[in-house]
C-alpha cells in the first residue's frame, strides 16, 4: 500500500493538508472537512471564530445598562435595537464585499496543529476533583448512543462515550484516533479500520472485566443503525442516522483488530459517520440487553454501557447528572497514568440564566456557559479578573418554523395542511424579525444565519453574507419584508380568520420568558393574524416530528450541524426517505443535486453547488421560485460565552461550536489552588 492511496498517521492526528495529500482521492477521504472561513483569505482560517465573535461584541453601552435591567427591552427600545440591528448588517455585508479576496482552493488549506491547553501543563499534573457545569436537564431523550438528538444529552454522552475516530478540533479540520487508529483508504471504496488503541468496556454489567473492544463490536454498532429496527424487527424511525450509515453497503472483519468499511463507489460523505455525534460505541451486550429500554426508559441511565472516561451513576431531571471516573480507562495522560485527571464530573439542572450566574460566582458549579450572557460574563469578570473566559458560536441554529409538508396530515384543526401552499410558508418566514429576535433572544450577540446547516460561522459553505442580507427575510429592509409576507399569504387563499396553531418547546420559554408573547405578537404585527402556541416538553415535540404530525413551530433552536460540509445532512434532510426527512420535503431538482454533491470528490465544486442548493431553499433561485424552499429556514446563531474559575485548567479544543465535550479528557483541575471549594 503506498502512501498515495493511504492516510498517513503521523502523532494519531492528520492535519488537513496531509490528509489531502496522502489520499489517494484528495475529497472522498476528508468527507466533512471544512474549514471555517478557509475560503476567504489566511486569517479566515482556524482563528475565523474567534475573530467573528469578537467583532460581534460592540454592544452601545446604554443599551448594555437597558438589557442587564431587563431581559426583554419595552417595544419601542427594542425596535430600535432592530433597526440598529439591521443598519449594522448591511455594513458589515459591504465591508465583507470590499476585504473579500479571491477564494483560495479548500481543499489544499493546511489545518493547522490544535492550540495547547490554556496553561502550561507539566509533566507531573495533579489529579482529583469535581468538574461542575450547568445543564438544562429536562432538555433530553435517549440515553441511547445511535438514538439521541438533544444536543444536551449528546453534550453528557461525549464524557463517556468513544468513537472510532474523532474530532481533535471540528473547526480547524484536525481528526485523531480514539478506540481507533486514523483509517487507510486503498482505494475509492474501502475504509480500513485498526482496532488497536486499547479501548477497553466499563468492567460493570453487562461487560464485567472490562473486556477490549473488538472489530465485531463495531459492526455490531454499524448494523445496528443499517437496520434501523427495533428489538422486536419493527423499523424503528427514531433511528435518525439510518441514512447515513446505509451508505455502507458492505462490512469486514476478518480478525478482532481489523475493521472494513466499503461504499458503492466515492462518497464524499462517509467519513462523516463515524465522526459524527451518532457514532459512539456501545456494547453489543447492551444492545442486546437494553436496546429497547433504552428508547422506553429515557430517564435511566444506569442502562449505559461504554468505554469512555467516565461511567454514569445518576439522572435525574430535577437534580441533574453525576458522572464518576473510570478507574479502567485506557487512554493515559501526559503523566504515564489514566485520564482523565478529575475524579467526578457534575451536571447541576439549571436553565435561567440568573441562576446560572449566582451558582458560579458562589463555586456551585465552576464552568459556567449557555444561557449566560456576554453581559453576565462582563460582569462576573469584572469581579473576578483573574478568571479566564472564551466564547464561540453557538452551534443551535435558531430557525423561523419546522414547516410540515407531509400531504398526508390535515392540519392542526382538520381544514387541511396549509404547508402545502409554499407561499404560506415563505409568508410565515418573512413574517418573523431576525434582527428583533437577535436583540431579544441573545441581546446583540449573534448574527442572521441563513440555514442549520450552513451557519453564518461557516463562511466557506454559506452564501456570502452580501448575498444573504438581501435575500427576503434576512434583509435589514423590514417594510419589505412584511409586504411580501402580506401579498404571499393573501395569494395562498388562507382564511385570515382561522388561527394558526404552533408547537413549542417548554426550554425555550423557560430561557427566554415570554419569548412566545414576543413571538406572537411578530406574527400579528406583520400578518394580521392570530397565532398560537401549544407548549410541549421536549420529547413529545420530538414524537410529533418523528410521526408526521408536526403542527409546525415558531423560531426555536434546533440541532447543531454534526459538520461543517452540508454535503452528508443534505443528503439525509433532502431526499425522499431520508433518516432526517421528517417533515416530507420532496423537490427532486434539489434531489438531483444532493445525489450529485455526494459522489462529487472536487470539495471547490461542491462548495458552488451548495450554495445552489441554498439559493433553491430560500426560493431565490431564478430556475425554482418558491417550488424547492426549506422548511427549516433559519434566523440566527448566537455567540455564547464561558467563564471558568482559576482552578480549572482547560484546552482551546474544549471551545469549539458543538460536539467538543470529549475533548475534555485532559482537563485538570488544582485542588491545591485557595478558591478550590474544600
Amino acid at each position: 500500500m503506498t502512501e498515495q492511496t493511504q492516510w498517513r498517521q503521523l502523532h494519531g492526528r492528520l492535519s488537513r493538508r496531509e490528509l489531502l495529500q496522502a489520499s489517494g482521492r484528495a475529497g472522498v477521504g476528508a468527507a466533512g472537512l471544512a474549514l471555517v472561513g478557509c475560503g476567504d483569505n489566511e486569517e479566515d482560517g482556524p482563528r475565523a471564530v474567534s475573530q467573528a465573535v469578537t467583532q460581534q461584541q460592540a454592544v452601545p453601552e446604554q443599551q448594555q445598562e437597558q438589557q442587564a435591567v431587563a431581559r426583554q427591552p419595552r417595544e419601542p427600545e427594542r425596535q430600535q435595537d432592530a433597526t440598529q440591528r439591521r443598519q449594522q448588517a448591511s455594513q458589515q455585508a459591504a465591508e465583507q464585499q470590499a476585504q473579500r479576496s479571491e477564494q483560495q482552493e479548500a481543499g489544499v488549506t493546511e489545518g493547522q496543529e490544535s492550540s495547547q491547553t490554556l496553561q502550561v501543563l507539566t509533566t507531573h499534573i495533579p489529579r482529583g476533583g469535581n468538574l461542575r457545569f450547568s445543564t438544562p436537564a429536562h432538555s433530553h431523550d435517549f440515553f441511547d448512543p445511535h438514538r439521541a438528538v438533544f444536543g444536551t444529552t449528546q453534550y453528557w454522552m461525549g464524557f463517556y462515550l468513544n468513537n472510532m475516530i474523532r474530532w481533535r478540533n471540528k473547526e480547524q479540520a484536525i481528526m485523531e484516533a480514539d478506540i481507533c487508529s486514523l483509517p487507510e483508504t486503498p482505494d475509492d471504496e474501502t475504509y480500513l479500520f485498526r482496532v488497536d488503541q486499547g479501548a477497553r468496556f466499563w468492567d460493570q454489567y453487562p461487560t464485567e472485566g472490562g473486556r477490549l473492544v473488538t472489530s465485531d463490536d463495531i459492526r455490531v454498532n454499524f448494523q445496528r443503525q443499517i437496520d434501523g429496527r427495533d428489538a422486536t424487527g419493527a423499523q424503528d424511525g427514531s433511528f435518525l442516522q439510518q441514512s447515513s450509515y446505509a451508505k455502507t453497503t458492505s462490512m469486514e472483519t476478518p480478525d478482532d483488530n481489523t475493521f472494513i468499511a466499503r461504499t458503492d463507489g466515492p462518497d464524499a460523505t462517509w467519513l462523516g459517520v463515524p465522526l459524527g455525534p451518532f457514532g459512539w460505541i456501545t456494547s453489543p451486550e447492551a444492545i442486546a440487553e437494553f436496546g429497547d429500554r433504552w428508547r422506553d426508559e429515557p430517564t435511566n441511565i444506569e442502562l449505559s454501557s461504554g468505554t469512555g472516561m467516565t461511567i454514569p451513576r445518576s439522572y435525574d431531571p430535577d437534580i441533574g447528572l453525576e458522572l464518576e471516573r473510570n478507574p479502567g480507562y485506557w487512554k493515559m495522560g501526559t503523566d504515564g497514568l489514566p485520564l482523565p485527571y478529575f475524579d467526578s464530573v457534575t451536571f447541576a439542572n439549571l436553565v435561567d440564566p440568573t441562576a446560572i450566574e449566582t451558582a458560579y460566582r458562589t463555586r456551585e458549579i465552576n464552568i459556567g456557559q449557555f444561557p449566560l450572557t456576554s453581559l453576565q460574563v462582563q460582569a462576573i469578570s469584572s469581579d473576578f479578573p483573574d478568571h479566564q473566559t472564551g466564547q464561540v458560536p453557538y452551534g443551535f441554529t435558531i430557525v423561523t418554523g419546522l414547516f410540515n409538508f407531509n400531504r398526508d396530515w390535515d392540519g392542526w384543526d382538520g381544514l387541511g395542511n396549509p404547508y402545502l401552499d409554499r407561499r404560506f410558508c415563505q409568508a410565515m418566514h418573512l413574517a418573523v424579525d431576525r434582527y428583533q429576535m437577535i436583540d431579544t433572544v441573545y441581546l446583540g450577540s449573534a448574527k442572521v444565519s441563513g440555514q442549520e446547516d450552513t451557519p453564518w460561522f461557516n463562511t466557506y459553505w454559506s452564501i456570502p453574507e452580501e448575498e444573504l442580507v438581501e435575500t427576503p427575510g434576512y434583509r435589514p429592509d423590514r417594510e419589505a419584508d412584511i409586504k411580501e409576507a402580506r401579498a404571499l399569504l393573501a395569494a395562498s387563499g388562507y382564511d385570515q380568520d382561522r388561527p394558526i396553531e404552533l408547537i413549542g418547546f417548554d426550554l425555550w420559554e423557560q430561557s427566554y420568558q415570554g419569548i412566545f408573547e414576543t413571538e406572537m405578537r411578530m406574527y400579528r404585527d406583520a400578518l394580521d393574524i392570530e397565532v398560537r402556541f401549544d407548549i410541549q416538553p421536549t420529547l413529545v415535540v420530538l414524537q410529533r416530528w418523528i410521526d408526521g404530525s408536526f403542527p409546525g413551530a415558531g423560531p426555536q433552536w434546533t440541532s447543531p450541524p454534526a459538520d461543517l460540509d452540508p454535503t452528508a445532512s443534505y443528503n439525509d434532510r433532502f431526499i425522499p426517505g431520508g433518516s432526517w426527512n421528517n417533515l416530507f420535503y420532496d423537490y427532486e431538482p434539489m434531489a438531483e443535486l444532493v445525489r450529485a454533491m455526494r459522489v462529487t470528490v472536487d470539495q471547490e465544486q461542491r462548495r458552488q453547488m451548495a450554495h445552489e442548493a441554498q439559493r433553491i431553499m430560500f426560493g431565490t433561485h431564478p430556475d425554482h421560485g418558491l417550488a424547492g424552499i426549506s422548511p427549516t429556514p433559519g434566523v440566527m446563531n448566537g455567540i455564547t460565552p464561558s467563564i471558568w474559575w482559576p482552578f480549572v485548567h482547560r484546552g482551546e479544543d474544549t471551545l469549539q461550536f458543538a460536539h467538543a465535550s470529549h475533548r475534555m479528557d485532559d482537563t485538570w483541575i488544582d485542588v491545591s489552588h485557595p478558591d478550590y471549594p474544600a
